[in-house]
């Protein structure tokens, strides 16, 4: 059994775990890595193969990679919050990096965000979403909010939101397969808007994104429905690859809200009607045009006197529902990134999955970024020097779709979680994965001394 440790504050910018899951069926046969954990709990040591002498047909590393430069017998990835091993099951890896932030989302009105990262059949879905008869992350985060909210008041449920971001330039909503867009308000506050669609008056009006969830079963049976309509393919990594970004929202919210929330998207789509013909008269006056009957029913006067009046009505409905909002819960956000693959590995790779790897790649390279970004401006911070340049620091979440939905939740409390599979056969892309996660946390990959005279006694 692994070691626990005291979970630490959240001073970091990102918590970053790292967890190793058991052999599946498909690697049955396979050759296991030699690795070793610190008595911390927090630094992960991976032996690889020798450099100029070929391994035995029997040996760990028959089948290994092979590296173009001298590597040292052991390399130490360190940083991580906390290390699990293949005895954790997704229930105690949710106690352990997930049930934490649970209590401040529901008192505090905070928000959170939890994101897996590794190769594709590392585990990542099946760490968020489950598979048979184990239950996925968000279904324990889903059965403990509502207990606590309902607790609270019975009338709270949460809003589920189910989002597919896919090659950077298209946004679906899965739950209603139609596509969004992603817009920022005046107020820098980054959101997923839903279609748009003109109602039999030609008024242009957005419809509300989600599904309200009362209990634990119905939030499950809304995933699951979403998540049939995924992007998946079947490569020559994993039968059923994750080709998209998935994004799943639970916000707390009250009946009283969304009946807000409708009412504002009514009269801002109205107020965008008049607004539109009051450029519409302009227009044809100042072109001396015949005025067309609908304008003839409207002045300048009347027209200007109706968007003040519904300018009013948004003004006070947005103040009204940030009332409302400060006084619930915030919202858990769970993003199952898509497999960091290199399509040139594979012979095999078609055009699609090149381009597809390109761009999950470049996303990937975004959100590391970010996450660098925010932590360096965190440190300043705390550091208290150079409270200017602190508070200017860069921070480039308009680099991916992906950083942008994410901005909000990681500028709070953030969950990394980084998957490896424990076969010979992907110790490769294990290396890739531990150093992602070592520039996420500042940390380098760097050669472990200890490993090193340990090998030569």
């Amino acid at each position: 059994m692994q070691k626990q440790k005291q979970q630490p504050p959240a001073t970091a910018a990102v918590q970053v775990y790292l967890r190793i899951r058991p052999l599946i069926s498909e690697e049955d046969g396979h050759d296991l890595i030699t690795y070793k954990v610190d008595d911390d709990n927090a630094t992960f040591h991976l032996k690889l193969p020798d450099r100029g002498s070929q391994p035995a047909p029997n040996s760990a590393f028959a089948n290994a990679p092979r590296f173009r430069h001298r590597q040292p017998k052991f390399k130490a990835c360190g940083g991580f919050t906390e290390i699990l091993q293949e005895d954790c099951n997704n229930d105690l890896a949710y106690r352990r990096t997930v049930q934490p932030l649970v209590n401040p989302i529901v008192s505090r009105n905070e928000s959170a965000c939890v994101f897996t990262y590794g190769h594709t059949g590392s585990g990542k879905s099946h760490t968020l979403l489950g598979y048979g008869d184990e239950l996925g992350m968000y279904k324990f985060a889903a059965a403990d909010i509502l207990e606590k909210i309902q607790a609270q008041d019975p009338t709270k449920c949460l809003l589920v939101k189910v989002t597919e971001l896919y090659k950077n330039d298209q946004v679906i909503d899965l739950l209603t397969r139609q596509p969004c867009s992603i817009r920022q308000d005046a107020n820098g506050r980054v959101r997923i808007r839903g279609p748009m669609v003109a109602d039999d008056k030609g008024r242009i009006e957005q419809q509300p994104l989600g599904k309200v969830c009362r209990t634990a079963q119905q939030v499950t049976d809304c995933v699951e429905a979403a998540c049939e309509s995924r992007r998946v393919g079947t490569s020559t990594h994993h039968d059923q690859s994750s080709r998209s970004h998935l994004v799943l929202s639970l916000e707390v919210v009250t009946p009283a809200l969304m009946e807000k929330r409708h009412l504002l998207l009514k009269q801002d789509a109205q107020l965008t009607r008049l607004k539109w013909l009051q450029t519409e008269l302009t227009f044809n006056k100042h072109k001396e045009r015949q005025m067309p009957q609908w304008a003839k029913e409207f002045s300048s006067t009347t027209m200007s006197r109706n968007i003040r009046q519904y300018e009013t009505l948004v003004k006070s409905s947005k103040r009204e529902l940030q009332r409302m909002f400060t006084n619930l819960g915030g919202t858990l956000v769970f993003c199952d990134l898509a497999g960091n693959e290199y399509a040139r590995d594979s012979a095999d790779s078609t055009k699609e999955e090149r381009e597809e790897a390109a761009e999950i790649n470049k996303s990937l390279l975004a959100v590391k970024e970010m996450i660098r970004s925010l932590g360096r401006k965190q440190q300043q911070g705390q550091r208290g020097e150079n409270a200017g340049e602190s508070r200017h620091h860069h921070i480039p979440y308009r680099d991916s779709k992906l950083t942008m939905c994410l901005k909000r939740h990681l500028e709070t409390r953030a969950v990394m979680l980084a998957h490896v599979s424990p076969s010979v056969e992907s110790l490769k892309k294990t290396m890739n994965t531990l150093t992602y996660s070592s520039m996420v946390v500042g940390n380098g990959v760097t050669a472990s001394r200890r490993g090193k005279e340990n090998d030569k006694q």
